[in-house]
């Protein structure tokens, strides 16, 4: 059967390890805007930030990596009122960004990060022996 369905975007990121992070990025669109990432794979992220990005929209993403920043364009794939902004703040919004673009060697710089976080987290969920 042949792909190219709704649901392959989803199966595929299913099959690249994501991590829990929290690193700064800044997201240029109409304006520029000051995120906290807070989970990313090869394939996205999930940005966090105080406004609300429009479905679709297309953005230059600066995610600052360890070892310096990585730079790439993203569609808004969703986007919703973050459930755990603090209650009389303005609400904070959760924004799920698909990487597209991505220059050959970021990609294997974010693929190291990943794969490296990644293994930090499973050892240190690992009893020692």
């Amino acid at each position: 059967m042949a792909g190219g369905g709704p649901n392959d975007t989803a199966r595929q990121s299913r099959r690249e390890p994501r991590v829990s992070v929290d690193l700064p990025a800044t997201l240029v669109g109409r304006s520029r805007r000051l995120a906290r990432v807070v989970d990313l794979s090869l394939l996205g992220c999930l940005v966090r930030s105080e406004v609300a990005l429009d479905g679709g929209a297309l953005v230059d993403v600066l995610l600052e990596l360890p070892d310096g920043v990585l730079r790439t364009k993203a569609r808004v794939a969703e986007a919703s009122i973050d459930g755990d902004s603090p209650p009389g703040d303005r609400p904070l919004f959760l924004t799920g960004l698909e990487f597209f673009g991505l220059a050959a060697k970021d990609e294997v710089r974010l693929r190291l990060f990943v794969t490296r976080e990644a293994g930090r987290r499973r050892s240190a969920h690992t009893a020692p022996s």
